[in-house]
């Protein structure tokens, strides 16, 4: 492939990204969760216009990868020509400034890598996954305590870009399993355990009000900013134009979001994508996706959170939840644009 002789430079690349030091020393011993991220793939991204080419498509800036003092990652979406969401991805920067490797959902890596491919037009870009060749993991702590570093040089280590509760990325030879990976994490005053029922990835997610993959953000179906990428720092309104920029930029300066992903807690099992309705019978939005008691859902604002914040889904109840994260006048905003 032009440009790319062989998948080792992949290896030597992404292993000179820069490693995270402790945010600060850790006084008692803490349990990290150690999670392979099964549902997410790697693709390779590779060509001299490398940045301008992904800068037109994804809704955050790619620039802000290039250079020794770049971000080592970023979040952002993919859009379709309306402005809606089609996948979303985070997108780490390598020691080739040709390379750039996207993570995204398994399920859809072989409809994002045609999506891209049909933007690509003359330019030389090639674009192949890379799964044979490297993994996904997360590791975080249950009770937000700041993720050790790694001295391992085949190791990409970073925290995850949307928000520090999400824990660190790491990607990692394939050959590398759970045993030889938590060695390189191992220390006196923490361990890595597996996930569990009671701490992984996904309910980590959910507590947060994080959506993720083709099932949770469903293609061409929520725009960007009701899938918060405006609060987990995946979208730029300084940079030029990309796919669906307009519409997000016209939202964003409305001000008017009548609806978001949001946390809630649930007291019974439900399906994705199930309706959600006010106690009263209203229509509020939908499960996106659920598991371990809770879930996120995309709902109307307002409606959800003013008052008693209780619920209804398939007969049975559930609560909305305020994410911390949210900013504390987001409801304020709101009313402000309303009455402009």
């Amino acid at each position: 492939m032009r440009g790319f002789s062989s998948l080792p430079r992949i290896r030597r690349g992404v292993s000179s990204l820069m490693r995270i030091p402790s945010a600060r020393s850790v006084t008692t011993k803490q349990d990290f969760v150690l999670e392979a991220l099964k549902e997410r793939e790697l693709i390779r991204v590779h060509g001299r216009e490398v940045v301008p080419f992904l800068q037109g498509l994804l809704t955050n800036d790619v620039v802000a990868l290039e250079g020794p003092n770049g971000a080592a990652s970023l979040y952002g979406l993919f859009l379709n020509k309306g402005g809606r969401t089609l996948y979303d991805a985070i997108v780490y920067r390598t020691s080739n400034p040709d390379t750039l490797l996207v993570e995204c959902d398994r399920d859809a890596s072989p409809e994002f890598r045609r999506h891209l491919r049909t933007y690509r037009v003359r330019k030389q870009i090639d674009i192949d996954s890379v799964d044979d060749e490297y993994s996904a993991w997360v590791l975080f702590s249950p009770k937000g305590e700041p993720v050790p570093s790694s001295c391992n040089p085949e190791l990409f280590v970073c925290p995850d870009p949307r928000l520090p509760a999400l824990g660190t990325r790491i990607l990692a030879p394939t050959n590398m399993d759970w045993t030889h990976l938590v060695k390189d994490f191992h220390r006196n005053e923490f361990s890595a355990v597996p996930a569990s029922k009671e701490a992984n990835y996904q309910l980590l997610r959910y507590t947060q009000g994080v959506g993720e993959g083709s099932v949770e953000l469903p293609t061409g179906k929520c725009f960007p900013l009701e899938a918060n990428a405006d609060y987990l720092n995946g979208v730029s309104f300084h940079k030029g134009c990309y796919v669906g920029q307009e519409l997000t930029a016209r939202i964003h300066h409305s001000g008017v979001i009548r609806k978001r992903y949001m946390p809630v807690r649930l007291t019974a099992p439900v399906g994705s994508n199930q309706e959600v309705t006010s106690v009263a019978g209203a229509k509020l939005g939908r499960i996106c996706g659920s598991g371990y008691g809770r879930g996120v859902a995309l709902l109307r604002i307002e409606q959800a959170l003013n008052g008693r914040q209780e619920l209804m889904v398939d007969g049975e109840r559930c609560y909305a939840e305020r994410p911390d994260w949210w900013p504390a006048d987001v409801l304020g905003k709101r009313r402000m644009a309303f009455a402009e």
